[in-house]
């Protein structure tokens, strides 16, 4: 796969797999953002909202900041609240010079209240962290933003200034990592309402979060304006 290939379709494999796996169904009401349009009037990406059994929502956002030489992407996996198991997002910002993609099972509670759990939950996906670790092409490291570190779980696996050959090994991980997460959501059961209200406090919180104290966002509402970028948000993150 060349450079530009793999610019423009990092992420939309699991994509896929993620859709066909939970047997998902695209959600209504979103048929506006499903060709995002620039300031211009240029189609530069997609929003796309799916939803399935036991699952509050997937979302996949897609933006080519630069055509064929620059591309965000974002794909996530809510739960339902009442289901103690992670947020799963794989994302990255894909150029033919340095990359930047991550993955994550977001845990959205108290890592400290909850230590016992969260060690025998995320025991097996260490070694997937392990592995990426200590590759040779992958140099993993902590988000540079302190509210994204404080978001993260153990697990949590950044590889910036990557190149971009080795972008297709780290969403090969990337699968590996939903692949745990795809058996933690299987066994799930429901947890009490308590702590369900509580999980989605806390994803409200850090969603909130992510978004004011985001460094980027005015270069996103400078491409499609406050009213489009609010769509986006909702769509992909609440």
């Amino acid at each position: 796969m060349n450079p530009e290939q793999i610019i423009l379709t990092t992420g939309m494999q699991t994509e896929a797999r993620i859709v066909s796996t939970l047997g998902a169904a695209e959600a209504k009401g979103f048929d506006d953002l499903r060709t995002l349009q620039n300031l211009k009037g240029e189609s530069t990406g997609y929003t796309k909202v799916w939803y399935a059994d036991r699952v509050k929502k997937i979302s996949s956002m897609s933006i080519d900041i630069m055509p064929s030489k620059a591309r965000y992407f974002n794909l996530q996996i809510i739960p339902d609240d009442n289901l103690r198991v992670p947020r799963y997002v794989f994302e990255g910002l894909v150029m033919g010079h340095s990359s930047q993609v991550s993955v994550d099972l977001y845990p959205d509670m108290d890592m400290v209240e909850n230590l016992d759990w969260l060690t025998s939950a995320y025991a097996g996906v260490n070694a997937y962290y392990d592995e990426l670790r200590k590759s040779d092409t992958c140099q993993l490291g902590m988000s540079r933003l302190p509210h994204m570190r404080a978001f993260c779980s153990p697990v949590f696996a950044l590889a910036s200034a990557v190149s971009i050959d080795a972008v297709p090994a780290f969403e090969e991980a990337a699968g590996r990592y939903f692949d745990f997460w795809l058996e933690m959501f299987q066994q799930a059961s429901a947890c009490d309402p308590a702590e369900a209200a509580a999980r989605a406090q806390r994803r409200k919180l850090i969603s909130d979060a992510t978004i004011a104290l985001d460094p980027d966002r005015k270069m996103v509402v400078g491409v499609y304006g406050e009213e489009l970028t609010q769509r986006i948000e909702t769509a992909a993150m609440y």
